[in-house]
């Protein structure tokens, strides 16, 4: 399928990309970057351990969970992060021992997707590792870290509501029912459901599968507008942006069936909104008016709002080869092979290309969740030959 040249420049990427991860690997899990993200920010480290698990680091992904497991609240709600508490703090140089975060850096709203993400990766662990002693050991802490998604739910329709700032977007005010966590969230119950059939706990797995369809359907029914899922709903209606991350998640984990999977990469196709190597974050742009004000005032309002993300443009070709666009992956994916060599690194965020670099932000420059993603990525493509 790949010449030798293609070959070699997967090789390249896949070892800067393997480098750039495992330097973030610590005592207590992963760390999401090497500068300002020197923490473990949960969504960052189960995002990097979608690469671990399939590159066989086993043993990182099984600390990462049993540290989160280590903090989980007496309701079942997972951190945001675990290092130092203050971001403001650490940013600025000050240093604070390690402690768990459970509100989102502006104090508004509680993250919305460490639950899943956990669930989803401890599902993966096991799926590969078939350590079962793991799973009875901690099967009660699991089950109340579902069920606290569930706690999410305000109006009993099995969808998770937030507030502003709660998702991995964590620059804009989204509220209500939004795409990306509930994707995740239907995603997660499922992953739940098979791990009680891996615990032989068949009456609890049926239970939580009768869930995932239930929350399949709502997803289809409130969020499909005929081209692609909405972005967000709330009390004002439908906000029919285009999000990247939650419609190919969508994809990835059978919530968007086949004809609704094609359907959202044509609406990518015809809108031309892919520039380069990856998909921006969504389109169009969203107004001003959805930002968070500090990140206006540093010249930070595309940060979640159109910026190139080297994982997004994973996700992206990953999707494209789930629907059978078995050649527009291949380029894909070599794009952001290309990308990574350009400036032998991985980072985290880009401007038109390059590494986004102003005033007062830097993208982080050994970004273990595209670090990740990209190992992920080349696995799910069967790029051959990554020397580990």
């Amino acid at each position: 399928m790949y010449s030798v040249g293609e070959t070699r420049i997967f090789h390249r990427a896949c070892k800067i990309a393997l480098q750039t991860l495992r330097h973030r690997y610590s005592k207590i899990g992963i760390e999401a970057g090497a500068r300002h993200f020197s923490d473990l920010w949960l969504r960052d480290s189960f995002y990097a351990s979608f690469g671990c698990l399939e590159i066989g680091d086993y043993t990182v992904v099984k600390r990462n969970l049993t540290t989160c497991l280590a903090f989980i609240k007496e309701d079942g709600q997972l951190p945001l992060r675990i290092g130092q508490k203050n971001f403001l703090l650490k940013y600025f140089g000050f240093k604070r021992p390690i402690e768990a975060r459970y509100t989102e850096d502006k104090g508004v709203s509680i993250p919305v997707d460490s639950n899943s993400l956990f669930m989803i990766v401890f599902h993966g662990y096991l799926a590969k590792t078939k350590d079962w002693a793991f799973l009875h050991e901690h099967f009660s802490a699991i089950q109340k870290i579902i069920e606290w998604n569930f706690l999410q739910d305000n109006d009993g329709d099995l969808l998770i509501e937030e507030g502003h700032y709660a998702g991995w977007a964590d620059s804009l005010k989204k509220q209500g029912k939004v795409l990306y966590t509930n994707v995740l969230h239907y995603r997660a119950v499922q992953c739940f459901r098979e791990c009680c059939q891996f615990a032989v706990k068949t009456e609890l797995g049926s239970h939580y599968q009768l869930l995932a369809e239930r929350i399949a359907f709502r997803l289809n029914a409130e969020f499909w507008n005929g081209d692609y899922y909405v972005d967000w709903i709330d009390k004002e209606g439908q906000h029919a942006f285009f999000s990247s991350d939650g419609n190919l998640f969508a994809i990835l984990f059978g919530l968007a069936p086949p004809e609704k999977s094609a359907a959202i990469q044509a609406y990518i196709a015809k809108s031309h909104i892919t520039h380069g190597f990856s998909i921006p974050t969504n389109y169009p742009t969203y107004p001003k008016t959805f930002i968070y004000p500090w990140f206006l005032m540093i010249n930070l309002p595309d940060y979640h709002n159109g910026l190139q993300w080297l994982w997004i443009g994973c996700l992206n070709a990953v999707t494209k080869d789930h629907i059978g666009l078995k050649q527009e992956a291949h380029d894909l994916l070599k794009q952001l092979a290309l990308k990574i060599l350009e400036y032998s690194c991985v980072y985290e965020v880009y401007d038109k290309g390059k590494p986004l670099r102003r005033l007062f932000y830097k993208s982080e420059s050994s970004f273990a969740w595209s670090s990740g993603f990209f190992l992920w990525a080349c696995y799910r493509l069967r790029v051959q030959h990554i020397d580990l």
